[in-house]
């Protein structure tokens, strides 16, 4: 098996620069109105624009998937003009560590690496680079936790991932959304396949040496598991979860987080247990860039993630992942069947009447 030495570096430096100007964007604009949105829609674009330029110069053979396209830049030049600002500035303080890392060199060159993730397709074949470059929008604008994510994926599976969790700061064992890392960058989560996972601290001097995440393979009691959820979602039949913790004797709503790789982290360094996506209908995607490499580093660290089915998620379908899942668990793999014999359970009783 691959090392991936080369890609982790690159990989775990181009987050950090990207959380280093997603923060910056965040702590300038603490207590703006939640309805003006434009600070977090120019992160979002600067960072996917950071994030493609260092690693298309590092690896120019590998494709990318990404949530935004430039479409949206091109029609509103004061928003185009903010996001050019951020990218073209945007640089890590060690220059050693800079010089491993691309930026855009103009405006067409943003424009252009930003659709190299908005229109990418992935595929079974290959390697191609997913990335979030805010997940948690709504909670970076209170000034709460989100997460930069990156994964490379390879013939359909993903091979590293890295978090940057630039606001991370667990208390107790414990990861909420306002206990926030306010002076500091957070930690970085990282996972090679086959290597393990691992923890630092971020800083914008540079990153502190990594350290392994203990393992969360344990089993616990259902009635003592800690459950993550967003219980203000509409995508997930928070219904049936509440069933399924009663049935345990499990405390339901308990540990509550926006964003779907805080959520992830959470697990690995936060106490929770176990997560479930019941999708609400149909029509409910998935997207592969809200649990690629997250997804990694939990297997890495001793959790166990399947579909409803009992399926392994396939990082090869494309964009959206229920196409070829059906919803998501997530847990320590000592918990994992007991949580997934019990949610089938009820889904066959829902689905009989």
């Amino acid at each position: 098996m691959a090392s991936y030495t080369r890609e982790r570096q690159i990989a775990e430096l181009a987050i950090l620069r990207a959380s280093i100007l997603t923060k910056r964007v965040q702590s300038s604009v603490s207590g703006i109105s939640k309805a003006d949105d434009s600070p977090v829609t120019a992160a979002d674009f600067a960072a996917q624009a950071v994030l493609i330029s260092a690693l298309r110069k590092a690896f120019p053979g590998d494709a990318f998937v990404g949530e935004e396209d430039s479409s949206a830049l091109r029609e509103d030049d004061a928003l185009k003009q903010r996001v050019w600002e951020l990218a073209s500035t945007a640089h890590l303080e060690n220059p050693d560590d800079e010089a491993l890392l691309a930026s855009p060199e103009n405006v067409d060159e943003l424009l252009e690496v930003i659709d190299l993730g908005g229109r990418g397709q992935g595929g079974r074949k290959g390697r191609f680079w997913v990335m979030d470059p805010i997940d948690g929008t709504a909670t970076f604008l209170k000034g709460e936790q989100y997460a930069v994510s990156l994964a490379l994926i390879e013939d359909g599976q993903e091979v590293v991932g890295v978090l940057g969790c630039a606001n991370l700061k667990p208390v107790d064992g414990k990861v909420t959304e306002s206990t926030v890392d306010k002076d500091g960058l957070g930690l970085m989560l990282t996972a090679v396949r086959g290597q393990g996972a691992t923890i630092r601290i971020m800083e914008f001097k540079g990153l502190q040496p990594a350290q392994p995440i203990d393992s969360i393979a344990r089993a616990s009691s259902p009635a003592d598991a800690q459950i993550i959820n967003y219980s203000s979602g509409s995508t997930s039949r928070h219904d049936l979860i509440t069933k399924l913790a009663n049935s345990f004797g499990a405390k339901f709503p308990n540990i509550e987080l926006y964003s779907s790789h805080i959520r992830y982290a959470a697990l690995l360094i936060g106490g929770g247990d176990f997560q479930l996506r019941v999708p609400s209908s149909s029509s409910v995607h998935m997207w592969i860039w809200d649990h690629a490499g997250a997804q990694l580093i939990l297997t890495e660290a001793g959790g166990k993630v399947t579909d409803l089915d009992g399926k392994e998620m396939d990082f090869g379908a494309g964009r959206d992942l229920n196409q070829n899942n059906n919803g998501l668990l997530a847990a320590r793999e000592g918990i994992h069947n007991a949580v997934l014999e019990g949610m089938r359970k009820l889904l066959a009783e829902d689905a009989s009447r």
